[in-house]
């Protein structure tokens, strides 16, 4: 928490300018999962930087990337806790705090990139925000992880069909494995950190992330087909702790809160606008590229938006399924 000491293995993204003696920076740690190589670690190490050069050396912003400090679950709960001053968390993991937020894992909610930037700019940070204040916690901003894509080893995807009884590997988000049983996969349940070694071993034959994750983490070295099934947009909440954030100067919370939409703008601009380029990059790396029909795959998703909304609760699916619709 700010003012604390913290261990030298901390990896600090921030510099601070002209602070001496007794005027030592104030310590906030962030942590993240994504590797180093991702946008959102960038946007991270932009947002310390920025926050020090504005407040002239006053923060020093700890960023502690790849899981460093734990998983998803594991920082929500720090920051709930008070035990963590910032994070980037999904949705889908913040839905333990507020059952209402499993409504935004439900599958083909929105067609483009700008679609779901109107809806969660116009409707879902301040809801999220009102169920996540009882929790200690609020949302500063959201970070596009991008449309999922599905990858598979040596099983062409043209359609739901293609699917159908093939062992994926899906996270424990309500929406996607709902999904993934809806079409008739066999989901199987495994953590993120032992993914590549279960493609690897076969242990599973298909997978689902953002292509940016697919190349990052070199999930491509284990699978050699992409289809572009857009069938979940992934975001993830940049969060603070709320005692934490509400306890800064208002001059200081307000530049926190500005450099906060400037690291989700950067990672809006750079999903959004490249992923065309690392759908190219994936290709050259030996995956062959399918476009499935969409409509095979949203004609079977009745049983997974019924299993949604009776998690998130018949309201809060509707007021979802009410600003997708007004944003188009």
């Amino acid at each position: 928490m700010v003012g604390k000491l913290l261990p030298a293995a901390a990896l600090s993204a921030a510099l601070f300018f002209g602070v001496t003696g007794a005027q030592a920076a104030e310590t906030v740690r962030l942590a993240h999962t994504a590797n180093i190589s991702h946008v959102h670690h960038e946007a991270a190490q932009q947002f310390a930087k920025n926050v020090a050069a504005r407040t002239n050396g006053k923060y020093e912003i700890q960023v502690y990337p790849a899981g460093e400090l734990g998983d998803q679950p594991a920082l929500a709960e720090q920051i709930t806790l008070g035990a963590l001053d910032m994070a980037v968390v999904s949705l889908g993991n913040m839905a333990m705090y507020d059952r209402r937020l499993n409504a935004m894992t439900a599958p083909f909610l929105f067609e483009s990139y700008d679609h779901a930037h109107k809806v969660i700019d116009s409707f879902v940070m301040k809801w999220m925000n009102e169920g996540l204040a009882e929790h200690d916690a609020v949302g500063l901003s959201m970070f596009d992880y991008g449309f999922r894509q599905t990858t598979t080893q040596n099983i062409v995807v043209n359609s739901a069909d293609d699917l159908k009884g093939v062992r994926i590997r899906v996270p424990p988000a309500t929406g996607l494995l709902a999904a993934f049983d809806a079409i008739g996969a066999n989901t199987q349940k495994i953590a993120y950190s032992e993914l590549y070694t279960s493609l690897k071993q076969g242990v599973v034959d298909a997978e689902e992330n953002p292509v940016f994750t697919i190349l990052a983490d070199s999930l491509f070295e284990t699978q050699n087909q992409l289809a572009l099934t857009n069938h979940y947009f992934d975001c993830q909440v940049f969060l603070a702790n709320k005692t934490f954030f509400e306890n800064l100067p208002e001059e200081d919370r307000k530049i926190f809160e500005e450099e906060a939409l400037k690291a989700q703008n950067l990672t809006r601009e750079k999903i959004a606008n490249g992923e065309a380029d690392v759908v190219k990059e994936l290709q050259a790396k030996g995956m062959n590229v399918t476009t499935p029909d969409r409509n095979s795959f949203v004609e079977k998703m009745q049983l997974a938006y019924e299993k949604v909304s009776e998690l998130s609760g018949k309201e809060a699916m509707d007021a979802v399924l009410d600003a997708v619709k007004q944003a188009k």
